[in-house]
């Protein structure tokens, strides 16, 4: 029998999960700040601001298809596309969804309109004294943040992702190729991309379900961005260290991939050999440490909580859903699969690029 303070801390739950998600989300936005300018002097050192073009052909490229497929004209195509086809076919499904991605499209254009002229940050190009300059309401050039690209595609990729869930991978890719393109192209901070794809994910999401189920497509939305978030944290902070910083660097990174590949083994072994593993172990244990290994990796206290604030939301909310990971509950395995070469390629990044990035 379930007794009214279990039911009182039942109903706490949803509120913890959100106050953690959302505490690592605002971590990790002013840590990210940090690497605005270095990471900016860096892609202008990729660029001939003459011509404004980009060295690398491949670079060049990717910023010319993500800036074409994240304009505004372009998503109302979309928009159009999937109004007509819904009509014409006579499909509610299509027809919902371009509705909800003309208004989650409308929605992200007005609210990055108005913090654009609110916020007032100076563009990249106009980065002299070395740190972000602010006027409100300065006009043209005073409109950096948020990414208006990054908003506006991660809103429609939003609602895309929760009406045709087979496809969500591929409309994420379009919106992860828009945000770079912003940042390559030297049009935008890293956190202004930031920003605008979790105010866009955030809105995306709200339009996609009904009103009053708002707090929980919200929250949703929150534990859906901010373990990628921490990812971008990680490899940002070991980019930017430097690469010889004594042992005890050495150690800990040494340490943090050991963990991960045990992790990992594990994870694999849950999978498909649960009788050899403790039943103690499940697969959000095995996550939690792959977490560990990378913050250890990283080295940054910071990044650790973050880590650690993210893996407790998880926890919270499988609690709370009577959903707590046990063996022999797992996705489908090419999402396993997925999962287990980004981690890998995440800690193979970290060790590599490990102080790449000039941070004087």
């Amino acid at each position: 029998m379930v007794t009214p303070r279990e039911q009182g801390a039942g109903r706490l739950l949803p509120y913890l999960v959100l106050a953690c998600c959302g505490l690592a989300l605002l971590l990790t936005f002013v840590r990210l700040i940090e690497f605005d300018a270095p990471l900016t002097r860096f892609i202008r050192s990729l660029n001939d601001f003459h011509i404004d073009h980009l060295h690398n052909p491949w670079l060049a490229q990717l910023s010319d298809v993500g800036n074409e497929v994240g304009r505004g004209e372009f998503l109302l195509l979309v928009n159009g596309v999937l109004l007509a086809a819904g009509y014409i076919l006579g499909r509610a499904s299509l027809k919902r969804a371009g509705w909800e991605t003309l208004i989650a499209h409308l929605v992200a254009g007005g609210v990055n309109t108005a913090l654009k002229h609110l916020v007032g940050r100076a563009r990249p190009k106009f980065m002299h004294t070395g740190n972000s300059e602010f006027f409100p309401f300065g006009g043209a050039g005073w409109d950096s943040f948020p990414s208006g690209h990054s908003m506006a595609t991660f809103a429609v990729a939003a609602v895309l992702a929760i009406r045709f869930p087979k496809v969500r991978w591929l409309v994420i890719l379009w919106a992860l190729t828009v945000s770079v393109s912003r940042l390559f192209r030297a049009s935008h901070f890293l956190t202004d991309i930031v920003a605008g794809a979790v105010l866009g994910v955030l809105i995306g999401a709200i339009v996609a379900h009904p009103w009053e189920d708002r707090f929980t497509s919200i929250t949703s939305a929150l534990m859906t961005v901010t373990p990628p978030l921490a990812v971008v944290l990680a490899l940002m902070t070991t980019i930017g260290q430097s690469p010889s910083q004594g042992r005890i660097v050495t150690i800990l990174s040494q340490s943090g991939l050991l963990i991960v590949l045990v992790a990992m083994t594990a994870y694999v072994l849950l999978r498909v050999r649960p009788d050899m593993l403790p039943t103690s172990l499940t697969t959000m244990g095995a996550v939690a440490l792959i977490g560990l290994g990378v913050a250890l990796c990283s080295v940054s206290l910071w990044v650790a909580a973050v880590i650690l604030l993210v893996c407790l939301a998880y926890w919270l909310n499988a609690q709370y859903n009577g959903q707590a990971t046990t063996i022999g509950s797992h996705p489908p395995w090419p999402y396993e699969a997925a999962f287990g070469l980004a981690v890998l390629l995440t800690i193979f990044t970290m060790i590599e690029l490990r102080g790449a990035l000039p941070m004087g």
